[in-house]
Parts: C-alpha cells; sequence; structure tokens
C-alpha cells in the first residue's frame, strides 16, 4: 500500500474517531516510554483507543523501532477494522444520501420547456389588392426553446433561443438579412436575483431582473403584395437593460432601463438610444362601490445618448383598472400633455364567460393625440401607444376600435374571432389612416400538446382602396 494512502487513513481515523473507546481496558493502557508530555503521545494513545496497538507486553511502544512488513499487515488489518465501524457506515450512508438529494435537486432545479409554430398562408385567395395580382403562398416556422435554472433564494437564470429573428419571412427591408438576422440575435438571456434591503427604506426584498436581448421586431412591408395586413407586425423580444421592483408602503413599485433595439446606431455600431421608465401600483380595497381598485402612475423617458437635454422625449400616464363582479374586468390609461394633440386615452373592458356559455369577449378603444408619439423616437417607442388585436402599433392622430371573442364549442374546439377598425382623428372612415381588419377562425387540440387552428382574414386599406383577404392554417407544439 502506498504511503499517502496510509496517511489519509491514519488522519481520517484520528479526526472522526479521536474519542472512541477501544476494547475494555484498552483506553486506561500507559505505555512506559511514552510520557504524557512526549509530541506523539496523543496520536499513540488515539491509536491504543481504536485497538490498533496495546504495545510490546513489557509495556513499551517502542517508537524508534523499525517496523517490518507483518507488523505493518497487522497494524493496517486492525487499522481498516477500527474505521469500518458501524458508526462510520452510517455516516457513509447519509452522506450517500445527501449527494443523492444535492443531484436530484440541481436535476429538479433545471428545467426546458418550448414550442414549434408553423403557419401556411395563401394571399389573394377570394380578391386581390391590385388588379391581376396573383394568389400567393407562403410558409413560416418559429421555434422557441427556454431553459430555466433555479438557483435558490429566489435567484434564477433563463435563457431563451427563438428563431423568429432568422425563420420568419423577409420583409424586404433589409432588416432580416437573408431570410434572418444574425444568429447572435436569436438568443435572449434573463436572470432575476432577490435580495434584501436592511437599513434602506424598503420593507421588503428587492427583485432585481437583468436581461439581454435584440428587443422587439417589426415586420416593415409586403414585398409579394399579397399580404399587406402583416406590415407593422410587431413581434416581442427582451430588451438589454436592468429592472428593479419591491414594494414600499403597501404600493408596488418598478423601475426599469433598456436600451432600445430599433433605434439608430451610433457610429461605431452601437444603440445609443436608453428607455427610463418607472412604475406605481397601488391597489385600493373597497373603493366606493368596487372591491378593488387599482391605480398605475407611470413615467418614461427616452433620450439619445445618456439623459440627453436635447433629443429626449418625456411622457406620464395615469392609468385604473378594476375588476367588475368575478367575470368583468375594465380598465383605463390616460397619457397627459400639454395640449390635447400630445395626449392619449384608451380603455379595456373584458368579459369572462359571464353567462357560463365558455364565452369571453375583450373590447379595446383607443384614441392617440397627432403629437403624442416624437417621430424622432417613432421607431423605438413601438410598443408606447400599444398594440391593436393583430399586434401593430397604434398611431399618432388615430381612433381606434378592436375586440376579440372566443367561443368554446368543446373540449378540444374553439371559435375565435378578432377585429380592428382604425379611424381619423374626426371618427370617419376616410383618409390616408383608415382601415379594416377582420379574421375569423378554429382551433382544434388534436393532443394535450398540439393545436391545429385554421382562419380566414379580410383587410382594407382607405388610403389605397384596396382590398386583400387570406386564409392560413397553423400548428402549435408546445414541450
Amino acid at each position: 500500500m502506498k504511503k499517502p494512502l496510509i496517511a489519509f487513513l491514519l488522519m481520517f481515523s484520528l479526526c472522526s474517531l479521536a474519542g472512541a473507546e477501544g476494547p475494555a481496558g484498552l483506553s486506561r493502557l500507559r505505555l512506559n516510554d511514552i510520557p504524557g508530555d512526549h509530541w506523539a503521545a496523543a496520536s499513540v494513545y488515539d491509536l491504543v483507543k481504536l485497538g490498533v496497538t496495546k504495545g510490546y507486553p513489557d509495556g513499551t511502544f517502542r517508537g524508534d523501532k523499525p517496523i517490518n512488513r507483518y507488523e505493518t499487515a497487522i497494524f493496517l488489518a486492525k487499522l481498516a477494522k477500527a474505521v469500518a465501524g458501524e458508526d462510520l457506515k452510517a455516516e457513509l450512508k447519509a452522506l450517500r444520501d445527501q449527494l443523492v438529494e444535492i443531484k436530484n435537486a440541481t436535476r429538479e432545479s433545471f428545467s426546458l420547456s418550448g414550442n414549434y409554430e408553423g403557419n401556411w398562408k395563401e394571399g389573394n385567395v377570394l380578391s386581390s389588392p391590385q388588379p391581376g395580382a396573383a394568389r400567393t403562398g407562403l410558409a413560416n416556422y418559429r421555434l422557441v426553446l427556454e431553459a430555466k435554472k433555479e438557483l435558490g433564494d429566489g435567484a434564477s437564470v433563463k435563457i431563451n433561443l427563438d428563431t423568429m429573428d432568422f425563420g420568419y419571412f423577409n420583409d424586404g427591408t433589409g432588416q432580416f438579412p437573408g431570410n434572418g438576422a444574425l444568429a447572435s440575435e436569436l438568443l435572449a438571456i434573463e436572470s432575476n436575483i432577490k435580495f434584501d434591503s436592511p437599513g434602506l427604506i424598503f420593507s421588503e426584498p428587492v427583485n432585481l431582473q437583468l436581461t439581454y436581448g435584440p428587443g422587439a421586431k417589426q415586420h416593415l412591408a409586403d414585398p409579394t403584395g399579397a399580404f399587406p395586413s402583416e406590415v407593422g407586425v410587431v413581434y416581442r423580444r427582451p430588451d438589454t437593460g436592468v429592472a428593479a421592483s419591491t414594494k414600499l408602503f403597501g404600493a408596488e413599485v418598478l423601475g426599469s432601463f433598456r436600451s432600445v433595439q430599433g433605434a439608430t446606431l451610433d457610429a461605431s455600431g452601437r444603440v445609443n438610444t436608453g428607455w427610463l421608465s418607472g412604475t406605481i401600483s397601488y391597489t385600493l380595497e373597497r373603493f366606493l362601490l368596487l372591491n378593488s381598485f387599482r391605480i398605475n402612475l407611470i413615467g418614461d423617458y427616452i433620450s439619445r445618448g445618456l439623459f440627453s437635454a436635447e433629443e429626449r422625449s418625456v411622457k406620464a400616464k395615469v392609468g385604473f383598472s378594476a375588476p367588475l363582479g368575478g367575470k368583468a374586468e375594465a380598465g383605463a390609461t390616460v397619457a397627459l400633455g400639454k395640449t390635447p394633440s400630445k395626449m392619449m386615452v384608451k380603455g379595456s373592458v373584458s368579459l369572462k364567460d359571464p353567462l357560463d356559455t365558455g364565452t369571453v369577449i375583450t373590447i379595446n378603444a383607443a384614441k392617440v393625440g397627432s403629437e403624442y408619439i416624437d417621430p424622432a423616437f417613432a421607431a423605438e417607442q413601438l410598443e408606447l401607444a400599444g398594440l391593436d388585436s393583430f399586434d401593430r402599433p397604434l398611431e399618432n392622430g388615430t381612433v381606434n376600435f378592436g375586440g376579440q371573442v372566443e367561443q368554446v364549442v368543446s373540449d378540444r374546439t374553439k371559435l375565435i374571432g378578432k377585429g380592428d377598425i382604425r379611424l381619423g382623428s374626426d371618427y370617419r372612415y376616410q383618409g390616408g389612416k383608415a382601415r379594416l381588419t377582420a379574421q375569423g377562425g378554429i382551433e382544434y387540440n388534436l393532443a394535450p400538446n398540439v393545436d391545429l387552428d385554421a382562419a380566414y382574414r379580410v383587410h382594407q386599406d382607405k388610403s389605397t382602396g384596396d382590398t386583400s383577404d387570406l386564409a392560413a392554417v397553423g400548428l402549435l407544439y408546445r414541450f
């Protein structure tokens, strides 16, 4: 046996079993040539207690005498027997169990989920936006994967892979080079940390979130001429930034700063536009005739460079929401401004199966002032005024009405209809910004994780006087 292993066994036995009693009488044995103040006395008597040695018959240890191989074999055999006792076996079993628990906990804290979406569209099915326009088909796919790891104490990390940038069709603007963007833009990372703040003004833990991502992407054009209703669609992706949230005097407080990926790049190719946002939310219980009433105060500051005094946009909004019984909810938002042209007002009502017929209805309305969104930041503030039912941004100088109806037909089948109409600021369906989009479809659950849907959409644009339509079939697989 090698000397390092012998040394390890000796150290292990001395550290873990130093206080154990050996066979009867050995713990009281005294060796004539090992006085109590000898530098090796403690170690020698520990071996005596273990029953590994009891010295020579004349009561001596003879520590300076060479040891032969027979004596070494006896010594190691007794040592191995001593350290292989039941107590040690129990300790080793407990240690093994703990390692298994740690391994299982690590495995459970890591989760992988995602979905695969494929859709097939056919444009100009029954109508053509332009005389003689041909029917055009288009197939798209989108794979979304999310890996999440729980780190304990409220900390976690999520890595998101989204092929939207690559798998969706080219809009002809160069925003999606080739058939998509750079591979690095397919990834988004989110980390969450929760920590206490003793001695600070916050009595509740602070939740800190760090994100890295490509930001929202917008489909800007329709080179095929067959899908004009797809122009303007925004695909949400995480921005790069930091956000912190906590509770303060009963109110929920959220602050964030993010770089806006849709912004114009500076000479070095970096995004030079930042968006600073803050929200304070407070819920009033038993307010007037309502069980609860929620107030949101929102402030947004967007600027070129770092807090620029010249190129900047400052917005303040007040939001309200309240449940109307157990199956309805209403909300409203007012964006403040010096003049009506710099203001916005919008509201929504949701009916969640009020008659127990499997019907869910959502209605939205919004009026956006002609100068509410600063033209200098129009590419960055895609969601400043909100999105319509087809994920297209609301624009300046418009009045918008939209909604969605879902009707459950069976355990597996659901009918879905949605529509949006955009009027001019004078509430008339005319002018360059007026348009109407309506869609009806069906969703069928093929399996617990698989949905099949089909839809037909009609789109009319008053600026061109064209009417187009499309039929679509989609498949969604979740895992």
